[in-house]
């Protein structure tokens, strides 16, 4: 049985299915808005459960280069 539902862009947490269908500008509101924040530290961290992502500008050059190296490598 199929549930659906409807999501608005500004919720924290979205599922695949709705996620898949956000055009390019909504995703990219939904990442700069919803997952990640900076604290006062200027540290780079989840919006869900506020652990570290990156806490200075390499390791978010670090970051990026390793997510776009996984989608090469998978797509």
């Amino acid at each position: 049985m199929k549930t659906e539902f409807s999501l608005e862009i500004g919720v924290d947490v979205i599922d695949i299915p709705t996620m898949d269908e956000l055009s390019r500008e909504q995703y990219v509101e939904y990442i700069e808005n919803n997952l990640f924040w900076v604290d006062h530290h200027d540290v780079l961290r989840a919006t869900h459960g506020e652990y570290p992502i990156a806490t200075s500008p390499q390791q978010i050059d670090d970051l990026a280069r390793i997510s776009h190296d996984r989608i090469n490598k998978n797509g």
